[in-house]
């Protein structure tokens, strides 16, 4: 293997929730950079998994593989620290550690004490840390579960923040939430999440493709959408001329989809279920679009947005519940509204979606990509590299 470029960490700890086999966005977001930074930079990662995949599944990783992966055991601080320890006892350089911070993943209230602490003992051992906040804490919504949580969060929240030499977030709502509790002045940087089904090259125009519309991600966001908007849905699929409605993902409740979705969609609707990575892309280079439900000011951290934008898939935005729906669409999304005000299967309406299209891919090779990850971590890997 090649050393890795001068001031650059040899090797790079990703501390990560879940990872393969299991389904996580936030796990194939960590392997994607890995993957970037040992081709790129000869940086190769070993992953800590804080909840390890059940006994006897298989990784399923390609025959060449540069980085490791290590199961702890789901149970606080112990597994991490021993871990940790090792690296340390075998490392001449001092080690850096990337945090992948959501914290559901590392607590069932979403309240992960023993993190911090963690952390703060790796620091005081020479570790470098830097952490990737792909949330940072509930709002304290009355009365929802999160109410008597939230201010723990928070608190869970500032420790990481100051026990980090940089940190990174996705949005800038996210952004202007941390800076306000940045109260030890850390470095914290925008950071786009790339997409975890693939980054074609070369997409091809929306007019050669299937009209085909793509519903994708875990089954409760899927739910959501038909849940809340199927009748704008057929809608939007009548008045487009739309042939297929691919649903692509788990289907955790069986029964409620075919009572509620299967059934009123009919033959348009076709369940993939779940597909490999090489399926889901190949798949999504021949459809017009990507739906989705999602709050408007929180798309930069949306993997399911990302996937779409990276196919150059014109993204369709319904609203939140909690939305009016009424908000300003970007360059590169579209609103059912905005769609249903053209004229049906129209010129003007497929030139607004290829525009939608074009910008979206655009944004994710500026903003997204993996690439674009990568160039942004970097200051931050050389600074812990001295």
């Amino acid at each position: 293997m090649p050393d890795s470029a001068p001031g650059l960490p040899p090797r790079l700890i990703q501390l990560i929730a879940r990872f393969r086999p299991d389904a996580d966005g936030v796990g194939e977001c960590a392997l994607n950079v890995a993957d970037v930074l040992f081709k790129d930079h000869a940086i190769p990662s070993d992953f800590l998994v804080y909840n390890p995949s059940r006994p006897g599944s298989s990784l399923e990783m390609p025959q060449w593989f540069p980085h490791t992966v290590e199961g702890l055991a789901a149970g606080g601080a112990g597994s991490f620290n021993r871990a940790i320890d090792r690296r340390i006892a075998s490392s001449a350089a001092p080690p850096v550690l990337l945090v992948h911070y959501a914290s559901y993943g590392y607590s069932g209230q979403g309240t992960p004490f023993w993190l911090p602490g963690a952390v703060e003992r790796f620091s005081s051992r020479g570790g470098r840390v830097l952490t990737l906040f792909h949330e940072l804490y509930a709002g304290p919504r009355f009365p929802s579960r999160t109410f008597f949580n939230s201010w723990i969060q928070r608190r869970i929240f500032r420790r990481m923040l100051a026990a980090s030499e940089a940190a990174f977030t996705s949005n800038e709502g996210y952004l202007a939430l941390a800076q306000r509790d940045n109260h030890v002045h850390r470095p914290i940087s925008l950071i786009g999440i790339c997409s975890n089904a693939g980054e074609p090259d070369d997409p091809k125009p929306l007019a050669v493709r299937t009209r085909r519309l793509v519903i994708f991600g875990r089954f409760t966001t899927r739910k959501q959408l038909y849940a809340q908007h199927l009748k704008a849905l057929q809608r939007v699929v009548q008045h487009l001329g739309i042939e297929e409605i691919a649903d692509v993902g788990s289907v955790d409740d069986p029964v409620w989809f075919e009572q509620n979705v299967a059934a009123p969609l009919g033959p348009l609707l076709r369940s993939y279920g779940m597909l490999p990575d090489s399926a889901v892309s190949r798949l999504f280079q021949d459809s017009l679009a990507g739906a989705l439900v999602y709050p408007s000011h929180l798309l930069g951290k949306s993997g399911v947005v990302a996937a779409y934008q990276a196919h150059a898939n014109a993204v369709l935005l319904f609203p939140e519940s909690d939305e009016d729906g009424k908000h300003e669409p970007g360059a590169w999304t579209l609103s059912p509204e905005e769609l249903l005000a053209l004229p049906a299967q129209s010129q003007a309406l497929f030139e607004r979606m290829q525009l939608a299209a074009t910008a979206a891919h655009e944004h994710y090779k500026r903003y997204r990509s993996v690439r674009s990850m990568v160039e942004t971590l970097l200051p931050a890997l050389r600074s812990a590299g001295r």
